[in-house]
Order: C-alpha cells, then structure tokens, then sequence
C-alpha cells in the first residue's frame, strides 16, 4: 500500500452476523481485499495491514452496514486508541496525538462496531509512512577552517557531513553554499552538491583578496510526501569561517614613490638627501627590508642605510661637473627567502637634484661650431646699415638661476650696442648697430671693442672678450667728374675719331673700380660725338655734319654709371673753329642801281 487511507467496512452474512471489511479511503490499496467475519466472540476477528501518513489529521474511515438497517456506533479500545479518535456515527478516524514513525512503524488499534443488539469487535495494524520530518544534521564537530593563499585551485579545504533520518529521497542530502562573506568570495569556493566537499575554484590571495571568509552551509534533503500531500523539503545550515593563511609569495613593494630629493653642490659628507620607504607585501608575515643602492648616474656620491633606507652624500658634489640630476637605482631585499626559496627584491628610481651654489664666473664661448671658450671673435657689416651683427659669441654662467650684465667698451663703443645687455646662463650675444652713419667705409674700415661679462649677483666674477667688427663697402656712392662742365673747341669736319675729350669719372666704392660705363645725351648728339663707353672718351662722330658754317655750338651731356647704375654727369659745350673751307659766294644775282648823269657809281657788292 502506498499512502491512502484506508476504510473499514462492516457487512452481516446471511445469518445476521456483520463482518469487518477493509476499503481504501482516497487512494487504491496495494493489498488484496481482506474479509473479516464478524462474529459475536472475538475470536472469529481476523487482523489486517493499514497505511497511513502519520502526520496526516484523517487517518481512515470505518464503514459498516447492517441488514435491517440499523444505525451503528465506532468506538475505539485499546492502549492505542489514545492516538485517535473516531467519530461514533460516522466511523470517521482522526489522528488526535502526535505519533513518531521514528519509534515504531507499526501499532495496533482495536476498534468496535456496534448496531446497539450485537457488539462486533475488531483489531488492525496500522503502518505509519514516513513524512520527512527531520531535518539533515551535521556531523562536523568545528567549523573554523585555515587554508594557504597558494592552495592549488581545485584543491579541497574541507568535507562536510550531514545525515538525515527519513527514508528514500527524504533521506538523501545535497550540500549548496548560500551566502559567502564578502561576496567575491563566490568566485574563490564551491561545493561539490553530493559530498560537500568545499574545494577552490578559484585563487585566493591574502592580500588582494580577502583574508577571511564565513559561509552558510545548506544541506537539504530531496523532500518527501506522504499519501496526496504536497512534496516537503527539510534543510539546516551552518556557518563556516575560512582564514587565508599569507604564504611569501610577493616581492616587496615601494610606497610614495616616485622618490626625488634634492642637495646642494658643496654639501657636507653624510647630509641627508631623503628616505625610501619598501613594505612586504604578504602582511601575514612581514618581513624586514634590507636596501642597497644597485646603480648611479654618478658613482660614488650617495650611499644607502641597509636598514632604515636614508640616502645621504658619501663624496662632494660639484653641480658643473655631474650635471642638475643624479639617478639612482635602489633595491629593497626581503630579510627571508620567498615560498621558491629566492630572495624577494624590487627596485625602484630615485632622482636627486643638485642644487646649484653661484661659484662660477661668466666665460665666453665661440659656439660656430663647437663651443669652446674663447676670448677673440670678429664680425662683419656693411656700412652705413643697421640691424644685429653675428659675432659667434656666446655667453656662459656654468651656475644657474644668475644673470650677467654685458657692457661695452673701446673707442667705438657709442656705434653700438650689446644685446641683450642683461643675460642668462647660456645666452647668445650679438652687437645692434646704433649709429649707421658712422659705419663708412671709405672713412674706417675696421672697429674694435671689448664686451665684459659682469656677474651682476657677485660683480668680482667678470670676463672680457675682444670682438674685431671689419666694416664692408657698399655701393653707396655715385661716379663724379673731375669738372662740372667741359668747354671743348674742335675744327669743323675733323676726321671721324678725333678726340674731343677724354675724362675719367670717379667712384670711391671698390666694386666699381673698372667697372664705369660712359654714354653721351641726349641722343640727337650722337649724331655728331659719340663716347667710348669704357674709357669715356670723347670723339667726332661724323665730320661731314659738323660745319661751323651751319652750326657752330653743340651741347651734350657726358653720363658715368657705375655697376649699380647710379649716375653721374658733366656738361660739355662744344665750339667748332673755323677753318677755309668755302669759296666767296655772291648774295645777288642781279644788282641794279641808279646814277646820275656825270655822278660817281659806288655800291657794295655781297
């Protein structure tokens, strides 16, 4: 039989006498039907098998029946009969005391039938079914669990173990964690669902992880009803507490870097620069730190406390020599050897500046092409110009944050000036032209000065450099004659050549020497002078047009241009002389004149 209830019915043979009949109540009984023949003594009863849930409130139903109709009563006798009740007119049994399947899974219950003539007694045995009323208990005595940071992950940390009482499915327990604290705890544990077997599925780490855990344990049953009733799931929990025991497994770690520090040049040996700080990084252990210096920018000029990690100066320091930083490599050693068994080490750079202290006077450089001192520099301009003159100077204050002042000196200090006139450490120099009108060429052709480099926060630092400024020429003048005006005579029809003239213009700038070109103007001239555009000499063009008789003055201009074609010009009047080269000419034709009878005849004839 499964969970149904089952009934029991009354029925009278043909002699009158009620027989006990067993009915299911609900649900098909398993069991073959069994027939009890009532009969007035008890000893014709016969005793039969019944299923009930025994947390269930209705148990079964006792039915009867009488051939003359009569109206039956139930009662229950026995020991047992405490347990239930039953209902006189109805046969209806209930369960009235709470009965424990745990202690017996079989009890007798006498009961009896009654149509107030005949009393019809009868005796079952009821079979109480499981109705998963107890809960998985754990086993586990203690549930404090440590376990290394370097566990493998898949490795078990513990097995928990929980037993339920109840039979079949209700008795099967499967284990669940339902809370990890903190919650990334969730990607660190599981739990095998079977064996409650709690393995890692993934890393744990002391430091970067948490370092404790509490869980919540479920084991649950798979459930279990009784008869019809709904399927019921019993559960307990515990809380379980994980340490992550810290393993050396990291290297130490530098805090507050990045690390600079500053000194000034000339300080004293064993001035203090500044502290490096490195830390274990497994804080469950905790190891001292050792620290050394494994490199330098410059050898020699710090060293390290192995202990507490102080930089300081070990041999002076010269800021001009070793340059504005120094750069050191530091290592930190944990004092024991990691979970391989090697040193645990880091490294970290620590920069230190070098304070500068004014010990240096300003020099000159020559930087044209590579800087090296120097006292001697020359430059060139053009005269007459303005603007800066290139001189290859520099100036130079190997001490920094200082400012020099820059003066000049020498006869022909007022044509220029100094720029800039207050420098830096590393500043470039150049002279500016002031006075333009004093760079002639033709009057000087070489200036020297003298530029001195004062330190202006320590005026006893100075230096002097000679600067040589060769002045170049410049076109900047036109070709002169010697006279403003030439009056020249020449006889009329002079051959072709003859010289009239022959003058050199004058230009004081040297790149027109040899290179002045002469024309006559205005061009009409040319039809009776021309000039020799090389020498500038003057000569007869044309002997046949020059005819004192026709024209006796000619005026011309004599043009000089030098290689810029800047001009210059002289007057020349030319005067033809005379010579006897016409026969006489009578003016008249006809000359006709009047006289008076015996008069004297005089006229001029032309």
């Amino acid at each position: 039989m499964e969970g149904g209830l089952q009934e029991a019915k009354v029925s009278s043979n043909s002699t009158r006498k009620p027989s006990l009949i067993l009915a299911s109540h609900g649900r098909t009984n398993r069991m073959a039907p069994v027939t009890v023949p009532c009969q007035l003594s008890q000893s014709q009863l016969q005793s039969y098998n019944y299923q009930i849930c025994f947390r269930s409130s209705q148990a079964f139903t006792i039915e009867a029946s009488d051939p003359d109709g009569d109206t039956l009563t139930y009662a229950l006798v026995g020991p047992n009969a405490a347990f239930f009740q039953v209902d006189p007119n109805s046969g209806v049994v209930t369960v009235k005391s709470p009965l424990d399947r745990e202690n017996s899974v079989t009890m007798l219950l006498d009961v009896t039938v009654s149509d107030n003539a005949n009393l019809t007694p009868g005796r079952l045995t009821i079979i109480l079914n499981d109705a998963n009323d107890n809960s998985p208990i754990f086993r586990n005595t203690a549930f404090d669990i440590s376990v290394p940071e370097n566990t493998d992950v898949g490795g078990s940390v513990f097995t928990f173990l929980a037993e339920d009482e109840d039979e079949g499915d209700a008795g099967v327990v499967r284990y669940s964690i339902t809370e990890i604290i903190p919650a990334q705890g969730s990607e660190v544990f599981e739990i095998g669902a079977i064996n409650g077997e709690l393995k890692l599925k993934g890393q744990l780490n002391y430091n970067l992880l948490s370092s404790f855990y509490r869980l919540r344990v479920n084991a649950s049953d798979l459930g279990g009803s009784c008869g019809s009733g709904n399927k019921v799931f019993q559960s307990s929990n515990v809380f379980a507490f994980v340490t992550v025991v810290d393993m050396p497994d990291l290297d130490p770690v530098f805090i507050s870097a990045p690390y600079i520090g500053s000194v000034e040049e000339n300080s004293a040996v064993d001035t203090s620069v500044l502290r490096v700080t490195a830390i274990d990084q497994d804080k469950g252990i905790n190891d001292n730190i050792i620290y050394t210096i494994e490199d330098s920018t410059a050898d020699g000029l710090f060293k390290i406390s192995e202990n507490d990690g102080i930089i300081s100066i070990s041999s002076a320091i010269d800021r001009e020599v070793i340059g504005d930083t120094v750069t050191l490599t530091v290592k930190a050693t944990e004092s024991e050897l990691n979970i391989n068994g090697q040193p645990a080490t880091t490294t970290t750079t620590v920069q230190v500046n070098i304070g500068d202290v004014n010990d240096n006077p300003p020099q000159f450089y020559n930087c044209e092409e590579s800087c090296v001192t120097a006292t001697q520099f020359t430059g060139e301009v053009f005269e007459h110009s303005l603007g800066a003159i290139s001189i290859g100077l520099t100036v130079k204050d190997p001490d920094k944050s200082v400012q020099t002042e820059l003066r000049l000196e020498g006869v022909d200090k007022d044509v220029f000036s100094v720029e800039p006139s207050l420098a830096a450490s590393d500043s470039i120099v150049q002279l500016l032209v002031r006075q333009p009108a004093n760079l002639d060429f033709e009057e000087k052709q070489q200036m020297v000065l003298q530029v001195i480099a004062i330190d202006k926060d320590k005026t006893t630092f100075q230096s002097t450099a000679t600067v040589t400024i060769n002045i170049k020429d410049t076109n900047d003048n036109s070709p002169t004659f010697p006279q403003d005006t030439y009056r020249l005579k020449v006889a009329e029809h002079s051959p072709v050549g003859t010289e009239v003239l022959s003058v050199t213009a004058e230009d004081p700038d040297t790149m027109d020497a040899g290179n002045i070109t002469y024309s006559l103007l205005p061009e009409s001239i040319l039809e009776y002078f021309d000039v020799d555009t090389g020498t500038g000499r003057v000569y007869v063009k044309n002997n046949m047009t020059l005819d004192r008789e026709l024209r006796s003055l000619y005026s011309a201009t004599l043009q000089a241009r030098d290689s810029d074609g800047k001009p210059g010009t002289t007057v020349l009047e030319i005067t033809l002389t005379d010579i006897n080269d016409q026969p006489p000419i009578i003016n008249r034709d006809l000359y006709r004149e009047f006289v008076k009878e015996d008069g004297q005849l005089e006229f001029k004839i032309e």
